[in-house]
């Protein structure tokens, strides 16, 4: 990044430099390469670019990349203005089996060629024609720079940005505080604190609760391997959690969560469980 496109520096968040510690360990996993692919209608392709880059002037983390090299400490860099590459595809010459299977080739494909940190920006989109009223739109992003609760924000932010551009008008989107002030603030938190304070919490734990069936695995009482359990729930129950979860105020995953603790809290035979789970 040149220094006349330098517009701020920052240390990064305790999860992005988990992230990317992983990314550089293996840039090859895919593993942080979020995509998000969805069918469209008509799309005029200028106010759709348009509104992307839109998005890309007014949030600094779009303009972001990550540095580690001969630095203290790990910085992500922000641009004044970074160009999102927009790549169209035609294929309306292919049949829908044939356009099915292009873009299961090009999803794979795409998160192949992953990112490269240090290099913004860390997202991409591909907007391909499939019928005079039909796209297929790709967003591929790092992980780094959004989390699950930011994807839909942005993507109505764009749209909004996109009805405007498509009327003629300039969008003019509400004032929004900057990612660097999160991290200012974190920066200005007492860890000290936080950590009497979770040690005090799980006084007591030495060990995470066993898992249900843990002792029973294997042939010369070696611990089970890990495996992969898929569990499908029909419509109706997801509706009723849904509700529970709002009538709680809380989020599906917070329900979920704490069915399983209340498993491990019955297969254990102890009141009070310890478990982790990658955020």
């Amino acid at each position: 990044m040149s220094a006349t496109n330098f517009e701020d520096a920052y240390p990064l968040s305790p999860l992005q430099q988990g992230m990317l510690f992983h990314s550089v360990y293996a840039p090859e996993s895919g593993t942080y390469v979020t995509q998000v692919s969805c069918r469209l209608g008509e799309i005029d392709p200028a106010a759709f670019e348009a509104a992307w880059q839109k998005a890309a002037d007014r949030h600094a983390v779009l303009r972001t990349a990550f540095v580690w090299k001969k630095t203290e400490q790990p910085l992500q860099v922000v641009g004044r203005r970074v160009k999102l590459p927009i790549e169209r595809m035609d294929w309306r010459d292919l049949d829908g089996a044939a356009q099915e299977q292009a873009l299961r080739d090009l999803l794979a494909a795409d998160r192949e060629r992953g990112f490269e940190p240090s290099r913004a920006p860390l997202m991409r989109l591909t907007l391909i024609r499939l019928g005079e009223e039909s796209h297929q739109l790709l967003w591929s992003h790092h992980h780094l720079l959004l989390d699950g609760w930011s994807v839909p924000i942005l993507l109505g932010e764009v749209f909004s940005f996109y009805e405007s551009f498509r009327a003629g008008r300039e969008p003019d989107p509400q004032p929004l505080r900057p990612y660097g002030d999160f991290i200012r603030w974190l920066e200005g938190q007492d860890l000290v604190a936080a950590e009497t304070f979770w040690r005090r919490l799980l006084a007591g734990f030495t060990e995470p609760t066993p898992l249900p069936f843990d002792r029973s695995a294997g042939t010369g009482g070696e611990p089970a391997r890990p495996g992969e359990c898929a569990l499908r729930i029909s419509r109706e129950t997801t509706l009723r959690l849904q509700e529970l979860a709002r009538r709680a105020q809380v989020t599906l995953n917070s329900i979920v969560q704490g069915a399983w603790a209340i498993l491990l809290s019955r297969s254990s035979g102890q009141r009070d469980v310890v478990y982790g789970a990658t955020v």
